[in-house]
């Protein structure tokens, strides 16, 4: 038994740059991919290369932030939220709906509360009936898309309340320039729900769920409950970023969720997450949204058009899966 362990093969010793590299979050790497890519455009279009070109990749990637956190919170626990597009354009309609019969307080609490509704039956679904999270959440997508084609106009709506325009419209002055409150909204919300996922035990046991189910079952954690409010806050997170792109943009039309379904998958997997479950963070979904929104503006400088875009989206998610696949399969 002694000379079997002491022939089996050991892994080579790590150097100190090695090490130090190996401590270096994911998030970090992400962060610096954004960097060299602003830096890509400024030599491609020198005009780029300026604050008020970082602020406005900056303002975009904060809306993207907004939209994907929710998908941050499915991928972490081993799942997906495919119904995250039609979710943004029901709570945006919803919105603006109710908001001239409630005022905008009520309007915001109900479309919340109701896309809680729409991610309590995703989680449902999944956790008690069995169903795998891309049929769920793209049967919920679909559902919901015929929900917005009987109940709301065609037309947009542009009734936006004063409040809204001024959490996420309203120019801010940054270092001689400006920037939109979209910006610090994001940050704030990516703050609150860093804390809630390191420093609390349901975000603790949401990473355990995600990595392994089974153990999380043998730890005594309430599995099915974790899935389902996770993927009610998934769907809260998205139903909060359609009233948010709501105040941004200042309308809302049935078809407005449609550009998150690819872009909220990229911006997680590109800011580190396992699609596999268990590893991800907000910081990292952040700097993935900060990548997508540099790569978006190499689009427009080469004029690409949105088609090349998704394209791009696309083909990041499937070599980041496959390289994510390779190392979960060893």
């Amino acid at each position: 038994m002694t000379d079997t362990l002491a022939d089996a093969p050991t892994a080579p010793a790590r150097g100190p740059v090695q090490s130090a590299l190996a401590r270096v979050p994911t998030s970090a790497w992400v962060f610096a991919a954004f960097i060299a890519l602003f830096l890509l455009s400024g030599l491609i279009r020198p005009s780029l290369l300026t604050l008020d070109g970082l602020i406005t990749t900056v303002t975009f990637a904060s809306i993207l932030a907004i939209a994907s956190f929710g998908q941050t919170i499915a991928v972490i626990q081993g799942g997906i939220d495919l119904s995250v597009p039609n979710t943004i354009a029901f709570a945006a309609l919803s919105f603006l709906t109710w908001n001239a019969s409630l005022g905008p307080v009520l309007a915001l609490v109900a479309s919340l509360a109701a896309s809680a509704v729409i991610g309590f039956i995703n989680g449902f679904v999944i956790a008690k009936i069995g169903l795998t999270p891309i049929v769920t959440t793209i049967a919920m997508n679909g559902l919901l898309f015929g929900v917005l084609l009987l109940n709301f106009s065609l037309s947009e709506l542009t009734n936006v309340p004063e409040f809204l325009q001024t959490i996420t419209v309203e120019k801010i002055p940054f270092l001689g320039s400006s920037i939109a409150a979209v910006v610090p909204l994001a940050l704030i919300l990516m703050l609150v729900l860093h804390a809630m996922l390191r420093w609390t035990g349901w975000g603790r046991a949401l990473f355990l769920v995600g990595s392994s189910e089974a153990t999380a079952n043998l730890a005594g954690q309430p599995v099915a409950r974790i899935r389902i409010t996770g993927y009610m806050l998934s769907s809260v997170l998205a139903g909060f970023a359609g009233i948010a792109i709501v105040g941004y943009y200042n309308q809302a039309e049935t078809m407005m969720g449609a550009p998150y379904l690819l872009s909220s998958v990229a911006a997680v997997v590109v800011g580190g997450a396992s699609i596999f479950g268990g590893r991800g963070s907000v910081l990292g979904t952040l700097a993935g949204a900060l990548v997508l929104g540099q790569v978006s503006t190499l689009v427009v400088v080469f004029n690409l058009g949105v088609a090349v875009q998704d394209m791009v989206y696309g083909a990041i998610i499937l070599v980041v899966v496959a390289l994510y696949g390779r190392s979960h399969s060893r």
